[in-house]
């Protein structure tokens, strides 16, 4: 039942004033899980998003070898509450970097995940080289540690979350279906097309991954992307099949219908010419022009010629075709 939860749910409680808010003494408990939380861990966990953001109790409080030193903590399905209270609030309990303690269980190095330069509209870390892209990035923005008491979340809340980004967006096996996944230090975004927004975006129950019973003791198997369909392009009619689009080996990361601009993505190892490739808008019947060479991990915008081509009043996805006319990618809107 709460196998997979939306990390975007709204929070169930309210955030406030930390240094001047009383800690909780007594037990929590849920019979979900059958594990209780209490004290500081349990305001800080009811201060900062609760459920949504941290899942329900993986096991109790108590003492836990982290980096070879002796904390108290607590598992819970998304992250690790860690006591420290040698530090002031609101540093005294701290986040399990749940992201990069996955990686190395599955005996992967994120230093070896292709680099990236700087994109347009993106946030790029220059810490790790990596981009954070169109609704990764929405998300990132959206959540974060209450530090300051302000309104909205300051980026210095969103790191102190989910942390840097570990890799660049990438396709990987998720419970035996391919997805697109970023990994961060924290957490793992993943990305659910078959879902509308704003639950296309989802939070990987690292958690569950890290502390359950049943963890492989070996790199998981590389997910093969779904094979590209028949060829469809119909001088951009609407597709009859938009379903079968992969989003492989390029995506579309997002179409401004405003500003009549398109971003796509390499997601795939190889560079890709975009030489006889189509870009269309579904309602309007109409190209928006694509051209020159993708790199692997590559985000380019594309402006389109003067004139209308996206509907900004009514629905109006895109579609993707390569040279061949089979339908790679498929924005939904």
């Amino acid at each position: 039942m709460y196998r997979r939860m939306l990390w975007f749910v709204p929070l169930l409680f309210l955030f406030g004033s930390l240094p001047t808010v009383r800690a909780q003494t007594a037990e929590r408990c849920f019979p979900e899980t059958g594990f209780c939380m209490t004290g500081r861990v349990r305001e800080f966990w009811e201060q900062n998003g609760g459920l949504p953001v941290f899942g329900y109790p993986k096991g109790p409080q108590q003492e836990t070898v982290i980096e070879g030193k002796s904390f108290q903590a607590q598992p819970f399905e998304r992250n690790r509450l860690e006591l420290h209270p040698e530090n002031p609030r609101p540093y005294d309990i701290l986040l399990g970097r749940l992201g990069a303690d996955r990686l190395a269980q599955q005996a992967r190095d994120p230093f070896t995940f292709p680099k990236s330069t700087a994109q347009p509209n993106c946030r790029y870390f220059p810490e790790t080289q990596h981009n954070v892209c169109g609704d990764v990035l929405k998300a990132w923005h959206t959540s974060g540690l209450e530090f300051d008491g302000r309104n909205g979340k300051s980026e210095a809340e969103n790191l102190a979350l989910f942390g840097l980004p570990l890799s660049d967006l990438q396709t990987e096996a998720i419970e035996g279906t391919a997805y697109q996944v970023q990994w961060f230090e924290r957490a793992r975004f993943e990305l659910h097309p078959e879902n509308q927004p704003p639950y296309n975006v989802l939070l990987g129950l690292l958690g569950n991954e890290v502390t359950g019973p049943t963890l492989p003791l070996a790199p998981p198997i590389q997910a093969t992307p779904r094979p590209l369909p028949a060829p469809s392009f119909n001088n951009c009619q609407a597709d009859p099949n938009p379903d079968a689009a992969p989003n492989y080996p390029v995506q579309i990361i997002s179409i401004d219908k405003v500003a009549e601009t398109v971003t796509l993505k390499n997601v795939g190892p190889d560079a890709i010419d975009l030489s006889g490739w189509h870009m269309c808008s579904v309602r309007g019947n109409q190209e928006h022009a694509i051209s020159g060479t993708l790199a692997p991990g590559q985000a380019q915008q594309f402006p389109g010629p003067p004139g209308t081509i996206w509907s900004n009043s009514e629905s109006d996805p895109g579609t993707l075709y390569n040279a061949s006319g089979q339908l790679v990618s498929y924005w939904k809107d």
